[in-house]
């Protein structure tokens, strides 16, 4: 890394983890901007901040990452962001890298780590490893729920006619497993 700060936007709803991420990437020499909702990102991008980086959870509040990085492609186009998710999926994985993320990681994550898929775009040998376990239908049914609603721009009714069941059975399995 050089002398010069390096700008890095953070966007995390959780105050608690977004200070320790500011005070941990501080420490490490980048100048930290945060925000804590879609709206606070979209007011220091469009002032004129041009990050380097940026690091942004995928659920802000009931905002949605993906948009922040829509936002970060449009008005800082060299930036590299990596999305943060508490439940990770692969449909939103695929999503985030159409859309201009660089990386996708699941937390909790290790500052180093993260760091790490800021600058590189190598693998990281943690996320390589095919993990050794069954994954459960629960799971690999939320992940198709999910890959259906991004097929259908979020529209509840248009999803559910997708998926061959009512609305209001859609809702209650989105509250079921709607990850914190």
């Amino acid at each position: 890394m050089t002398d010069e700060p390096i700008d890095l936007l953070l966007v995390e709803d959780d105050e608690g983890l977004r200070e320790t991420m500011a005070l941990e990437f501080g420490d490490r020499g980048y100048r930290v901007s945060q925000a804590g909702s879609l709206a606070a990102a979209q007011r220091l991008l469009g002032g004129g901040l041009q990050p380097r980086f940026a690091v942004v959870d995928l659920r802000i509040g009931p905002d949605n990452g993906l948009d922040v990085v829509d936002a970060i492609v449009s008005k800082a186009p060299g930036a590299r962001a990596v999305i943060l998710t508490g439940y990770g999926s692969l449909p939103t994985a695929v999503q985030a890298v159409k859309q201009g993320a660089v990386n996708y990681l699941a937390k909790p994550v290790t500052i180093q780590r993260l760091e790490r898929a800021l600058w590189t775009d190598e693998p990281d040998p943690e996320e390589v490893a095919v993990p050794d376990r069954r994954e459960s239908l629960a799971r690999h049914e939320r992940e198709y729920i999910e890959y259906v609603l991004l097929q259908c721009e979020g529209n509840i009714s248009k999803a559910a006619r997708w998926l061959g069941i009512h609305r209001q059975s859609l809702q209650r399995k989105l509250r079921k497993f709607r990850p914190g």
